[in-house]
């Protein structure tokens, strides 16, 4: 699942479940901390959805970073997150 549908947006309603699949992902290949962190931050509160997406894009680059055993396909869909919040934040 991709956040994006060709220059459009995944809605509020899609983008949490594009998250929850990572973070199966991530808890499935045992990396069960950094899946709880997605979880925590999408169960947050948040003023505003710049929040949500900066603690969003700070939890993917810091597992980036530390997790150099990610296999290839899920380091990928790491970055590209990384890479949409990116963009998403850049237009706000």
């Amino acid at each position: 699942m991709w956040p994006f549908k060709k220059t459009q947006l995944a809605g509020p309603d899609e983008f949490p479940a594009v998250i929850d699949a990572l973070g199966e992902k991530l808890r499935t290949n045992g990396f069960d901390a950094e899946a709880d962190r997605l979880g925590q931050i999408l169960e947050g509160l948040w003023t505003t959805s710049n929040e949500l997406y900066g603690e969003l894009g700070t939890a993917l680059k810091k597992i980036d970073k530390q997790r150099r055993g990610l296999p290839v396909d899920l380091a990928a869909e790491v970055r590209r997150l990384i890479k949409s919040i990116d963009r998403i934040c850049r237009w706000r």
